[in-house]
């Protein structure tokens, strides 16, 4: 019986465990509910607690919402090959 409980509670302890790892952050900036960067009313962009230079270069909205801080290879257009 205790064995029983001890495998019981060791379960509930790695579930509660997973249900609290951490998700890899892909925005770095708030997004509103139509999907859109959220901004302050003189036009800047909301950062999050993840926001860095180089995670908002990976972020679609990094140029739209800092350009002036990222690399300019990172907001100019791809050249057609």
């Amino acid at each position: 019986m205790i064995k029983n409980i001890a495998k019981k509670s060791l379960v509930l302890a790695l579930l509660a465990g997973v249900g609290f790892t951490a998700v890899a952050q892909e925005r770095v900036y708030l997004i509103d509910g139509r999907d859109v960067v959220a901004k302050s009313g003189t036009g800047l962009c909301w950062r999050d607690g993840y926001w860095t230079p180089a995670a908002a270069a990976a972020d679609k909205a990094g140029c739209e919402c800092d350009k002036d801080l990222l690399p300019a290879e990172a907001c100019a257009p791809k050249m057609a090959t």
